[in-house]
Order: structure tokens, then C-alpha cells, then sequence
């Protein structure tokens, strides 16, 4: 069972969400009970999904589930009076995690390089079936056990709270990497209002629009341009500029798309969840985009990995440092090979860069007023620049060998000869995909809240949540008919 496919829409979704609201609603009368109730049946639901989605990864989660609540209960019992044992039983916890994820990962490549090095089969290159959503429910574990070492929060009150918090499958698959004391309180109280559930409703939908009829539709251009890359063809600059943009779009779609429908189910089932994407490509810096750009990850190794290693608190060399060494190891988070690990190095010195010449404001000092025309050239010129990178980065990103990235980047710059077959790349320029292309172009950047407030200031309210209700009925109604046609693609992000 795929996140976001038909069967998964009409068929587990509904009576899971029917039961659950019917325990909500009986927890007005009795809080206690109900609600245990209810996160017994998000529990059940869950497993089941993760059943029917990858059986095989299932003891590999309970197991660290288990685990985690375990020794995260010892940190607890040991109390401030114990700090080596304390420390210990984390240094153990976060091993177990981090062996876990590398076993699975990247067992198979680091056995070959073994075997390479040492000229002879040493290690036998077992490629082990990864878990489903391994990368997120680790990181989730790490962040729960860690901050019960830091005491910014006890243990779960039962283990099924832990347990429903790690397999809550409208984020086990791909995050967003939820942080348990973001939603503690909800595993002791969910209120169920009607405002929040058409909240969520609309998310959901607006989420499903955003994969089905931009992602998908721009993913087949994206595809064939890498294809021919990857068989080392070159092409005209402007279908591999057509190529780039339709994999930059259709990541942001993709994987915000994913974030969208997760905080959607999550406010139906009474969790409100973070925001995961702040319109990232309208950044004007590499610093900004990782600011609005997959936030619970980048927080999750700001916090856990950034700062642990000083941060910006030992001087610029060392933050610069640690800021390469930080992404560096984020690029490897996302998988094998060596492009992911040279795309965060790539990140990470844009940052340290813009560390060292960028702009600098007093804190608390409000950006400069875009007044005058250098002012406004200004502006322009740093998200320029900052788009520049970004797609430069997803190149590297997208990229299975460094020989594919370059023959994108000689085709941007017009010094490839054109391969035959990348003729036959403007077949894929059908007036589905121009029109996917010209929506994500436009509304990769905050227009939908601009155009919100402005009508929130010439229409009554009840008018607005109207019309927003039928635009987002709308756009999932045209969804699903896209989806029973046929025409669904994994998120992207499952993968990672």
C-alpha cells in the first residue's frame, strides 16, 4: 500500500479516521479512556499500514520502537546523580540507531569498498531490503532519547504513547521528522473540532493536488533529460535548462506535496504538526533556504549535530567547519553514492561563504527598505544567485555519477554537441506538462497568501473558507481522477 494512492485514500483512510473521530468524540464524556483508546487504534492503524507497505522492515522498527522506550526509561531512572550512566546509556542508544541506518543504508557499499581496498572478498555485499521510512523513524528515536538524556522532556507515560509516536503512519514513511515534545500533549488529550478537521481536509487535498498534478506531470521531462545525460548525450541549453527546472519544481512539489498531506491526515486526527516547507525558492540566500526548505530536517542537525559540535560559538573557522561537515553528512543522510554526500558539501560552503562575505545586520535590525533602484537590483540579484545555486545543487543531486552532472552542466552552457536522441525530448513538451511547468513556476513562490489576505480584506470570512473549500475540493476531485487513470508515481522522497 503506496502513501497517497487510491487504495490508500478510499480504502484504509476512511474507517480509520471514522473510528477515530467516534473515540474523540466519546472522550468528552470519558477523557481518560477514550483517548488511551484512541491511541491504541492510531497504533493498530499504523501497523497495519506498515504491514501492507513492508512486512519485512516491521521487526526491524519494533525492535529499535522497543529499544528506545527502554533505555530512554533508564536515562530517566538514573536521574541527574548518574550523569556517566546516563551518558552511556545515550552514547549506546544513538549507536544502535546510527548502526542500524548504516547496516541497512549503506552496508552493501561499504562492504565493496572493503573488498576494494583490500583486493580479495573480505566482507560478504549483503544489499539488505531498506525498512520503510528507516531514515525518519531513526531520526525520530535519536531526537526522543536524546532530549530525554537533556531533560527537555520526561518519558512516554505508556509505551504506546512512544510506539504510536514512531509508527504514526501519516509521517512514518517521510517525516516531517516530528519532534515528541512538539506532540505529547496531544497522546494525553485530542479535541476534535469540526474547523480542524476542514483544515485538515483542505491540506490533505491541496497536498495530493500538488503531487498528482505538478510532480507527476513534470517528473517525465525530468527523467528523459537525465537520461540522455546519464548515457552521456549532450543537448540544446535550452531543453536542459527545461530539464532542470522541471526536477526543481517537481522535488518541491513532490516532497512539500508529501509535508502537506501529512499535516492535513495530522489535523484530522487531532495533531498539529510544523510547518515543513516556508517557500524555500523564495530565498535569497543559501542560509534562507534552509531556513524554509525541509525544516524538520534541518532543524533535527542543527540541533542535534550543529551545536553538539560548538555551532558558531568557537569563532568563524570552526563554523564553518562544522556548518561543511554538518551538511556534508546531510547529503550521505539521503543515500549512497557519492553526488548526495558533494551536494551538502557543495551546500556547505555556500554557507560558510556567505558566512564569511555576506551581508551582515545587528541583531534584531530589520532588512534594508528596497527604495531605490540599487536597493530593488539588489534584491533581485541575491535570489538570483540563490536560484542559481540551488539548481546547481539539485544537479549534483539528481545526478547517479559526476559524468551525468556534467553533461548537464556542459548542455547549460552550450558547449555539448547535441546527442540524436535528446530530438526526441521535446515530445515530451505536451500541453499537460507546459501547463504543470507554468502553475509550479508560479506558485512556488507565496502567491496563494498574498492573494488569501487580500481577499480576507475585501470578502467576509465565511465567503473565503468557501471558496477555499471548493477550490481545494476541486483540486482533489481532478486528483483522483488522475490517480484512478493511472497515472501515480511514488513520492520522491521514499527513496531517501
Amino acid at each position: 500500500m503506496v502513501f497517497g494512492s487510491l487504495y490508500y485514500l478510499t480504502v484504509f483512510l476512511p474507517p480509520v479516521l471514522l473510528v477515530h473521530w467516534a473515540l474523540q468524540a466519546l472522550a468528552r464524556r470519558w477523557p481518560v479512556a477514550a483517548t488511551f483508546a484512541a491511541n491504541v487504534w492510531l497504533l493498530a492503524a499504523s501497523i497495519a499500514a506498515c504491514v501492507l507497505s513492508d512486512l519485512p522492515g516491521l521487526p526491524w522498527f519494533l525492535g529499535c520502537a522497543v529499544a528506545t522506550d527502554l533505555i530512554a526509561r533508564a536515562i530517566a531512572a538514573a536521574g541527574p546523580r548518574r550523569p556517566r550512566l546516563r551518558k552511556t546509556l545515550l552514547a549506546f542508544a544513538l549507536a544502535g540507531d546510527l548502526a542500524l541506518l548504516c547496516l541497512f543504508k549503506y552496508g552493501g557499499t561499504l562492504s565493496r569498498w572493503i573488498d576494494a581496498l583490500a583486493g580479495c572478498a573480505l566482507v560478504p555485499a549483503a544489499e539488505l531490503a531498506v525498512p520503510l521510512g528507516l531514515s525518519f523513524w531513526v531520526f525520530r528515536s535519536m531526537s526522543y532519547v536524546w532530549d530525554v538524556a537533556r531533560g527537555v522532556h520526561p518519558p512516554a507515560r505508556t509505551p504506546i504513547d512512544l510506539l504510536c509516536y514512531l509508527a504514526l503512519f501519516p509521517i512514518f514513511v517521510s517525516g516531517p521528522i516530528v519532534r515528541w515534545a512538539d506532540v505529547a500533549g496531544s497522546f494525553r488529550a485530542r479535541p476534535f473540532s469540526a474547523a480542524l478537521a476542514a483544515s485538515g481536509w483542505r491540506r490533505l487535498l491541496v497536498g495530493l493536488a500538488k503531487k498528482i498534478l505538478v510532480a507527476n506531470q513534470l517528473a517525465p521531462m525530468a527523467d528523459a533529460v537525465w537520461a540522455v545525460a546519464e548515457g552521456g548525450g549532450g543537448m540544446s541549453p535550452g531543453m536542459a535548462a527545461l530539464g532542470v527546472a522541471s526536477y526543481s519544481l517537481q522535488l518541491y512539489f513532490d516532497f512539500s506535496g508529501y509535508s502537506d498531506m501529512a499535516i492535513g491526515l495530522g489535523r484530522l486526527l487531532g495533531f498539529d504538526f510544523r510547518e515543513n516547507f516556508l517557500w524555500p525558492y523564495a530565498s535569497a540566500s543559501i542560509r534562507e533556504f534552509w531556513r524554509r526548505w525541509h525544516v524538520s530536517l534541518s532543524t533535527w542537525f542543527r540541533d542535534y549535530l550543529y551545536i553538539p559540535l560548538g555551532g558558531s560559538r568557537r569563532g568563524t573557522a570552526r563554523a564553518c567547519l562544522n556548518g561543511i561537515v554538518v551538511f556534508t553528512l546531510c547529503g550521505a543522510w539521503h543515500g549512497t553514492g557519492w553526488m548526495f554526500p558533494l551536494w551538502g558539501l557543495w551546500h556547505g560552503l555556500l554557507l560558510c561563504l556567505e558566512r564569511l562575505f555576506g551581508p551582515r545586520r545587528a541583531k534584531g535590525e530589520p532588512p534594508p527598505r528596497r527604495s531605490s533602484a540599487a536597493a530593488t537590483f539588489r534584491f533581485f540579484a541575491a535570489h538570483a544567485y540563490a536560484i542559481a545555486a540551488i539548481a546547481f545543487g539539485w544537479i549534483l543531486f539528481r545526478s547517479a555519477t559526476p559524468a551525468a552532472a556534467g553533461a548537464v552542466l556542459r548542455s547549460l552552457a552550450g558547449l555539448a554537441a547535441p546527442d540524436p536522441a535528446s530530438r526526441a525530448l521535446w515530445l515530451e513538451c505536451t500541453p499537460v506538462f507546459e501547463t504543470a511547468l507554468a502553475a509550479g513556476a508560479a506558485l512556488c513562490i507565496p502567491i496563494v497568501p498574498a492573494l488569501r489576505r487580500a481577499l480576507r480584506r475585501a470578502l467576509p470570512e465565511w465567503l473565503v473558507w468557501t471558496a477555499e473549500s471548493v477550490a481545494a475540493t476541486a483540486l482533489g476531485a481532478v486528483a483522483l481522477l488522475f490517480l484512478a487513470a493511472g497515472t501515480r508515481q511514488s513520492f520522491l522522497y521514499f527513496q531517501f
